[in-house]
């Protein structure tokens, strides 16, 4: 379902009614060759740090370790202040080892709602039971850069070993139990991850993972098992660390199941979790030719696929089959339920959300029925069942999103809140940029607008937004060139635009 839509179209119509009276003597414009960009000085200094990031990231990945701690350290110190920007880079040090790096940028964020629950996990995912001095942090960040990108475990465990460098840190031992696993000595690995995680008593979830793909590739099915569930207790509160232990589950299920098409099914899960989905359906295509008891589960998981990344046709088409084959298949049922209100077929979408509900402890499918039932301009029944919903799945970020529908006037609450959960979607930040709009707060909307151009600068929903702060600021022109841009993104969008018209009212 459309959240674009939705954020933005409870919100739209009361700012655009304004600007087009404040506009309406305006003619439409014309769409001409662009001379100027309508927000040059974003664009060069985006293009900048992307460029900078890009270099630092291939330095570490050639294993040129103090030149990469130099520019990320170099680029944390030239970048203006923006939390999400700080946050995404907090969580990339933190993988790479840089953890003085992450926490300065932790230590920049402004006490907002939305940067705690992310930083927050950045620390429970991540984090070393203590810092060690910039030197003894770049050895190690060396080391880890060898293991994962340089193809260098053998050499680079046994320089670990024989150097006393660190040798009460937990995170070295953490990465000689990483090198041991990676040229499979896996007694050796699992003896030292145990050591790293007596070291650290917030049980880092890294090392507890790591120990999980330990056990499961020992074929200690019970212990590896027994241990995932331990992560999965463990409350993460934004949909990025959520993800990632779906992942590692899926990882552990691929290690520890007996049939091959079963292997296949969670191999190629995690895949499609890691953005990996041609591969995944790859993986799934060749499996279901192997054993047709598992068809259904295949079928299912290829629906979602390619429900996900866009292909209706696809998504019916393999989703039905799994359906037909098996009823009780959530995934099938779902897929097949959104996919139905997305092509308006309300009475059927209905009955596969009242299906999947059954299937499931999710609030997904009674979300999807608020919705239908909203759709069916059964507004009583949709709004109790959100009111109902709002009570029992409070954290869940598409129910805060689509209750926005029948409780508009959440919006102020219930956006950022959303936020603080999935920093990376740039729709949420277009719906916070459109609320600054309407309370006529430009620069708080254009700090918004920052975050969205930086995750999506081909976006035309951004272009617009920007047209209206820049239109409120006095500046015309580029309001203008940016909604010629605007236009020039959208293939769907008429070639004449007016200044302040909304593009969700056509």
């Amino acid at each position: 379902m459309n959240k674009v839509f939705i954020i933005t179209v409870l919100i739209l119509s009361s700012i655009t009614a304004s600007y087009a009276a404040d506009n309406a003597a305006v003619k439409p414009l014309k769409i001409k060759a662009e001379t100027n960009s309508a927000n040059m000085d974003m664009v060069v200094k985006d293009n900048f740090i992307k460029a900078k990031y890009a270099s630092a990231e291939n330095r570490f990945a050639q294993s040129n370790v103090k030149a990469s701690y130099d520019d990320f350290n170099d680029l944390i110190q030239r970048t203006a202040h923006d939390d999400y920007v700080f946050l995404v880079y907090a969580g990339k040090m933190a993988e790479y080892g840089f953890f003085d790096l992450s926490a300065a940028l932790i230590k920049k964020l402004d006490a907002n709602g939305f940067t705690k629950p992310y930083s927050e996990d950045i620390k429970k995912f991540y984090y070393p039971s203590g810092m060690v001095a910039q030197k003894d942090l770049i050895y190690l960040a060396d080391a880890y850069s060898n293991i994962m990108y340089n193809n260098m475990a053998i050499e680079t465990t046994s320089e670990l070993l024989n150097n006393s460098q660190t040798s009460d840190s937990d995170y070295k031992n953490y990465l000689i139990a990483l090198g041991y696993y990676k040229s499979n000595n896996l007694n050796q690995a699992l003896k030292y991850i145990d050591y790293a995680l007596k070291q650290n008593d917030n049980n880092c979830i890294n090392y507890l993972s790591l120990k999980a793909k330990i056990l499961a590739d020992m074929n200690k099915t019970k212990q590896a098992l027994k241990l995932l569930d331990k992560i999965k207790k463990v409350q993460f509160n934004t949909v990025d660390f959520q993800t990632k232990i779906c992942a590692i589950e899926e990882y552990i299920l691929y290690k520890t199941s007996k049939d091959a098409p079963l292997q296949d099914y969670h191999l190629a899960y995690y895949y499609h979790l890691q953005g990996k989905s041609l591969l995944a359906t790859k993986v799934l295509q060749s499996a279901v030719l192997q054993a047709k008891q598992y068809s259904p589960l295949i079928f299912s998981l290829l629906g979602k696929i390619y429900y996900e990344n866009d292909e209706p046709l696809k998504a019916m088409e393999f989703a039905g089959r799994a359906y037909k084959e098996d009823n009780d298949n959530y995934i099938a049922a779902i897929t097949l339920a959104d996919l139905n209100y997305d092509n308006r077929n309300y009475k059927e979408a209905l009955k596969y959300y009242k299906k999947a509900r059954k299937l499931t402890r999710d609030a997904e499918p009674s979300i999807g029925l608020a919705n239908t039932y909203l759709a069916l301009e059964n507004d009583k029944k949709s709004k109790k069942m959100y009111e109902k919903l709002l009570k029992k799945y409070n954290n869940d970020e598409e129910l805060l999103v689509d209750s926005l529908k029948v409780f508009p006037q959440n919006s102020d609450y219930y956006l950022p809140r959303a936020v603080s959960m999935d920093i990376t979607n740039n729709d949420l930040w277009l719906g916070l940029a459109n609320l600054a709009i309407r309370d006529k707060n430009f620069n708080m909307a254009a700090t918004y607008l920052n975050n969205s151009y930086y995750i999506d600068s081909n976006n035309f929903k951004y272009y617009y937004y920007l047209s209206l702060v820049l239109r409120a600021k006095g500046d015309i022109e580029l309001a203008n060139q940016s909604l010629i841009r605007c236009s020039r993104l959208n293939s769907d969008y008429a070639a004449d635009v007016n200044p302040g018209h909304s593009i969700y009212e056509e």
